[in-house]
């Protein structure tokens, strides 16, 4: 291993140490470092950090315990998403909690999208859903008190449901088209600033023209297509946009539609 390299690496330890005891910033020094290791320079960087004492915690539950402190927020997270870094991440502490909850639990509640780059991070890392995960999603909605909250629920029960890296990656990056499904079955905008489904299938038929045909699958399924063409009546948008993607239609995307149906069964 080249010298320079080695002692990077050495100075990274250094600078993560002092990261744990106040990580306040947002970045500290070198830590860019981690993200650039060969196989070699990855192994020599595990064989020498010592995550258990440094932070004096079993090294099966050095993520649950630091989840559990609000003030190393950013501590944690950099662990998380620093794949190179070895982490144990399917452990269940003594109070019978997850990773996953302990995460929905600090970020749940907070108006960001935080909490979906922790769940992509944490299945980056091979996380395999628990039945304490499944009871704790079911649970926490009945705590639900808002839109915001409503939709990052649907995410956690998204993630919760799929139990995969790839397909929950792909829902997020369609998360949109998925609000738009699960709009038309709870019948009103979810994650959608418009009044009403009108306004939902029309943005959903010009903007995820690729997605078209599974929508408009879950709106004759929900039986909402009596009430959308009721407040369609007097301008027609819908009914034109409608015949434009019939007439244009675009292959349509067949990897999203195995997910819809993974997470909406009934649409199969």
């Amino acid at each position: 291993m080249d010298y320079w390299k080695k002692q990077g690496i050495d100075n990274f330890i250094i600078e993560l140490e002092k990261y744990y005891l106040d990580c306040s910033a947002e970045y500290f020094a070198g830590q860019g470092i981690v993200d650039k290791l060969n196989k070699e320079e990855t192994k020599y960087l595990n064989d020498s950090l010592d995550l258990s004492k440094m932070i004096g915690i079993d090294s099966k539950y050095i993520l649950n315990e630091i989840l559990k402190n609000k003030e190393k927020d950013k501590f944690s997270y950099f662990l998380l998403r620093s794949t190179n870094i070895n982490l144990e991440v399917n452990c269940i502490d003594e109070a019978g909690k997850t990773v996953f909850i302990l995460l929905a639990e600090n970020y749940f509640f907070e108006k960001s999208s935080f909490l979906i780059y922790s769940i992509n991070q944490l299945f980056e890392r091979n996380y395999s859903v628990k039945k304490e995960d499944e009871i704790f999603v079911a649970e926490l909605y009945k705590k639900i008190q808002s839109q915001s909250q409503l939709e990052s629920w649907s995410i956690l029960r998204f993630a919760v449901k799929l139990n995969n890296k790839e397909k929950f990656a792909l829902a997020c990056q369609k998360h949109r088209e998925l609000f738009v499904i699960l709009s038309l079955k709870m019948n009103k905008p979810i994650s959608f600033n418009f009044p009403n489904l009108l306004g939902v299938i029309n943005n959903a038929i010009q903007f995820y023209r690729e997605s078209g045909e599974v929508i408009l699958k879950a709106m004759r399924y929900y039986e909402r297509t009596r009430q959308i063409m009721e407040l369609d009546s007097r301008k027609g948008t819908f009914k034109k946009k409608l015949a434009e993607f019939e007439t244009n239609k675009p292959i349509q995307n067949k990897e999203f539609e195995e997910i819809v149906i993974n997470l909406f069964p009934e649409l199969k």
